[in-house]
């Protein structure tokens, strides 16, 4: 089975300093796209992003894919996480930021047509 986890964001309220720390500190490039910008390893496809911040969200989130994003997100709102923003849009598909019971920050993350393998 290939990793849960299928992107990973950078969010808070410094992001340009951020980007510039991870490029220089682990050699990744960035392309700064408007709301967020991607980074890449040596010519790679993009594997995350550094973000502007959101409120009850600050450093790295993972994305883990699910194929139906609300029953999903019900699934895990019945399991004790608690939503911090719901059916977000973006680029490649539609996330619900959440926190598990621990207070740690994930997404689900449903692909969008145009990007389905």
């Amino acid at each position: 089975m290939p990793s849960p986890f299928v992107w990973f964001d950078n969010i808070g309220a410094t992001r340009d300093e951020t980007t510039d720390f991870l490029s220089k500190t682990f050699g990744w490039s960035a392309n700064d796209i408007g709301p967020m910008t991607f980074l890449t390893d040596e010519g790679e496809l993009p594997f995350a992003a550094t973000c502007d911040s959101m409120d009850g969200v600050s450093g790295w989130v993972p994305y883990i894919e699910v194929e139906d994003l609300e029953p999903a997100v019900a699934n895990a709102v019945t399991n004790g996480a608690k939503i911090i923003a719901k059916n977000l849009i973006g680029p490649a598909g539609t996330a619900t930021f959440m926190q598990d019971p621990g207070g740690a920050p994930l997404a689900l993350w449903k692909r969008g047509e145009m990007t389905k393998p």
